[in-house]
């Protein structure tokens, strides 16, 4: 996986996937973690961004998914567990293909749980999301494609 430490520090080239379905969005985090993310993971060394999150989610939740278009690009800098972070992140729209319901389920990282739940995009602005420009850019509904860069975010004072 990519993800260099470096001086103290940590890089990570992330993909993440932007389900949407029935006005809700799927979010994951781990059980000790105050705060929704987009599912996804780091990518392999010479592992195509797309094929990434293909099996990423193979991986952490057993579903098929069609990786759709690239949506955003995040540069983005915080403190996590103490440790400063530099990801660069890749957005991609995606569809589960085998979706049989949208049930809270329970995931897998590696020898950890992952939570998995499908948000009401309309109650987005009251859930603690990272990075922080998903908020809005969920409300929006829009899934339009940009560029974001975001300085030292502090999660350990959440």
């Amino acid at each position: 996986m990519i993800s260099l430490a470096i001086d103290g520090a940590l890089f990570n080239y992330r993909v993440a996937g932007v389900a949407v379905l029935e006005g809700k969005v799927l979010l994951h985090k781990t059980p000790s973690d105050n705060f929704w993310s987009l599912p996804g993971g780091r990518a392999s060394l010479f592992e195509f961004s797309k094929d990434t999150l293909v099996r990423e989610m193979m991986e952490e939740t057993s579903m098929h998914i069609e990786v759709q278009e690239l949506l955003w690009i995040s540069e983005n800098f915080f403190i996590y567990n103490g440790t400063k972070h530099h990801e660069l992140g890749f957005y991609y729209k995606m569809a589960i293909t085998d979706l049989k319901d949208q049930q809270d389920f329970i995931g897998v990282e590696g020898d950890s749980e992952l939570l998995f739940k499908w948000h009401p995009i309309a109650d987005i602005a009251s859930i603690r999301i990272y990075p922080e420009f998903l908020a809005e850019e969920l409300s929006q509904n829009s899934l339009r494609v940009k560029q974001f860069t975001s300085d030292f975010q502090n999660l350990d004072r959440l």
